[in-house]
């Protein structure tokens, strides 16, 4: 992969679901609310993210192509996954 490192850094926390996201920082003791500020439907998750967040879905279509995905997908696309984090503002580091 041909990533700046900021991106390879988002790309790797979205994959192992230790990116700056409510329910992984609510397990490290940083936050108590582990539901998604922007939906309020799920936890916070890289899956709910990348794939379910409905907030995000125009968003979803416009950068990855479609409303929401399977986790097969994923390996197909993720060198979108880091445009489509940023464009999300969901990322707290970057």
């Amino acid at each position: 992969m041909n990533l700046a490192r900021k991106d390879l850094r988002i790309l790797i926390g979205l994959l192992t679901s230790h990116a700056d996201l409510n329910r992984h920082l609510c397990i490290m003791g940083i936050r108590r609310d582990s539901g998604c500020p922007l939906c309020q439907e799920e936890d916070d998750t890289s899956v709910h993210l990348i794939a379910q967040c409905s907030a995000l879905m125009l968003l979803r279509k416009d950068i990855i192509g479609d409303f929401t995905l399977s986790l097969n997908m994923l390996s197909d696309i993720q060198w979108l996954l880091p445009r489509f984090a940023k464009a999300s503002k969901r990322i707290y580091r970057p």
